[in-house]
């Protein structure tokens, strides 16, 4: 009894001890917890006054992504339709830097219209948004054609790091950024233009190709607002930081304040077993749930890797995949279907021996370069098959993992060859005489247009020839059409032979051809070529029913002499032709504009 009460004596002034000198540490313990509490609320206040900061740059980085996206897709909507035709108004002109074949364009009925380009389309929408948005939008390039797309030195800045692929958009916050004369704090955005597929037909000729940077589109738009807002919700952030602090004093000086006058070691030492079974309680169930979701995904994985393999398996286009050594490690049935070789053939060697030779090293090089920088790289390719047949296929190469990873690749692709076969021969009879193999009426007139449009670009001259067959009806009524279908061909070779490679020889229809001379040093070589044309019409004709013979009438007209546009030529060109009919045949005549005049007229009758 001694023992106890003295150990219980003992404890209680132990106790009393301690209290006692947890009483004297009070007030220090006191401003130790609002130190602590004033360190911990201007800690928050910082990271939140950051955090609102960088969300009010997200927002302007997205608001100009937004109005950057609206644009690039106007611009991949015109060029996926290879441009749009307008008509030519006060307030729309053709584009004098749009190089293309086909810009202007005139109807049936006599209205002209032109081409407005993807980055033409894509100006006058920016325009349309800045009136709406408030927003200053600028189209500009390392290589501008225009005068007003010369990029300032932050687009120049920001142009040069796309080009370094250093960043994919930049977003900058400026004091002052000129509005219609007033300067105002703005946030800048821009991002990079590339050259796609479809833009090729224009951007080509300037030495770009797909994927190459062409420019990039700049959006600058008024800060005030944000910044308002910015400002606003800064202030409200300080004012809520400031009560809580003031409350979490308040709350810890009642916390330490009943602490000193109820200190329970009991009870807080109930409470913490308390919380410790709590704690362990709640470790363990998420243990459980953390274990029963690795089961699943284990699961889903398993289910995924089988359905990979037979997909893998069961594909029509051959795939192949290589290790970090670009050897061949594994590949599916096709690929032996495609290539003709089996994969214990393959296994373990370099892809390199489907090479056609086709290929220089420097479009492997540059394929390489493209598969390291973004992981994946498509295109035609020209294969060679196991039996030594050269094939076109679309090959397409992407890579397994990371950029840190020694990784592989996986390859597939397909033999395009009857594909492009068949494309190249409906582009051909699309475009070409079925029986002369010369190029039809279409062709014919686009040929003529692009000569105009060369010819008035550059100050040159050209001629064009209407050339029409005397008596080709009676070779078909005497000797039957075969015949006549015989001498056709014959006379396209003939007329062919009199131009150079550079040269344009049509026919029209029936009876009929036309002759562009393209780039003429003098107005001479137009007779020259005539004379010469005439007369080798007007040879024999040793056909497989007999022999005829014919001759060729033929009108010529020069350009800018005789004509301003290309219709104009032509109605010129017939009319002259109309004059060598007319005054006997086997003949040609050069175009005046008084026919009663002194007419310079060859004739070989």
């Amino acid at each position: 009894m001694k023992s106890t009460a003295a150990r219980d004596g003992k404890a209680t002034k132990s106790f009393a001890d301690g209290w006692v000198h947890l009483v004297g540490y009070y007030r220090s313990i006191l401003m130790m917890l609002y130190l602590v509490a004033g360190l911990f609320f201007l800690t928050i206040a910082a990271i939140q006054w950051r955090q609102v900061g960088e969300s009010t740059d997200a927002i302007a980085r997205e608001r100009g992504r937004e109005l950057f996206v609206l644009i690039e897709l106007t611009r991949d909507w015109n060029a996926n339709h290879e441009g749009v035709y307008v008509p030519v108004t006060e307030q729309v002109q053709p584009n004098p830097y749009l190089i293309h074949p086909r810009r202007d364009q005139t109807t049936s009925d006599g209205r002209e219209l032109t081409m407005i380009n993807p980055f033409h389309m894509a100006r006058q929408i920016a325009e349309l948004a800045e009136k709406t948005s408030g927003a200053h939008f600028r189209i500009t390039s390392l290589k501008p054609m225009r005068p007003t797309n010369v990029p300032d030195p932050w687009e120049v800045e920001a142009l040069q790091m796309f080009s370094a692929n250093k960043t994919k958009e930049r977003i900058d916050y400026v004091g002052e950024y000129s509005f219609d004369g007033k300067l105002l704090p703005a946030y800048r955005y821009m991002a990079p233009v590339y050259i796609k597929p479809s833009c090729v037909v224009c951007h080509e000729k300037l030495g770009y190709k797909v994927g190459d940077i062409r420019g990039g589109i700049s959006v600058s738009m008024p800060a005030a607002d944000l910044l308002a807002a910015r400002d606003q919700e800064r202030k409200g952030l300080l004012l809520v930081v400031l009560a809580s602090f003031i409350v979490t004093s308040a709350l810890l000086h009642l916390m330490v304040n009943r602490a000193r006058r109820h200190y329970l070691s009991l009870q807080r030492l109930a409470s913490m077993q308390e919380g410790v079974i709590i704690e362990r309680t709640r470790e363990l169930k998420a243990s459980n749930t953390q274990l029963q979701r690795e089961v699943t995904e284990r699961r889903q994985r398993e289910d995924e890797l089988r359905l990979a393999d037979a997909v893998f398996e069961s594909a029509a286009e051959a795939i192949f995949v290589t290790d970090a050594d670009n050897h061949i490690v594994r590949v599916n049935p096709a690929f032996a279907a495609i290539t003709g070789y089996a994969a214990s053939e393959v296994l373990g060697k370099d892809p390199s021996l489907l090479k056609s030779g086709r290929h220089s090293a420097e479009f492997f090089a540059e394929m390489w370069e493209f598969l390291r920088s973004r992981g994946h790289w498509e295109g035609e390719i020209w294969n060679r098959h196991k039996n030594g047949d050269i094939r076109v296929e679309w090959l397409s190469i992407s890579r397994i993992g990371d950029e840190q990873s020694a990784g592989q690749y996986l390859a597939i692709f397909h033999d395009i060859s009857r594909r492009k076969a068949d494309e190249e021969l409906l582009r051909h009879r699309a475009h070409h005489d079925a029986l002369t193999e010369l190029p039809n009426r279409s062709l014919f007139y686009d040929r003529l247009q692009s000569t105009f449009n060369q010819a008035k670009r550059y100050h040159r001259i050209f001629a064009l020839l209407l050339v029409d067959l005397d008596r080709f009806k009676e070779v078909n009524d005497t000797l039957g059409h075969t015949a006549g279908d015989e001498l056709l061909v014959e006379a396209a070779r003939r007329l062919t032979s009199c131009v150079r490679e550079s040269d344009t020889v049509a026919r029209l229809g029936g009876d009929e051809f036309a002759i562009i001379l393209s780039d003429m040093a003098s107005e001479d070589e137009a007779e020259q070529v005539a004379r010469r044309a005439v007369q080798l019409l007007a040879e024999p004709y040793h056909l497989d029913a007999g022999t005829a013979g014919i001759s060729g009438s033929i009108g010529i007209a020069l350009y800018p002499q005789h004509g301003q546009d290309s219709e104009q030529l032509m109605r010129n060109a017939d009319s002259a032709m109309y004059v060598a009919k007319t005054g006997g045949r086997n003949a040609y005549h050069l175009f005046a504009p008084l026919q009663h005049a002194a007419n310079r007229q060859g004739d070989l009758l």
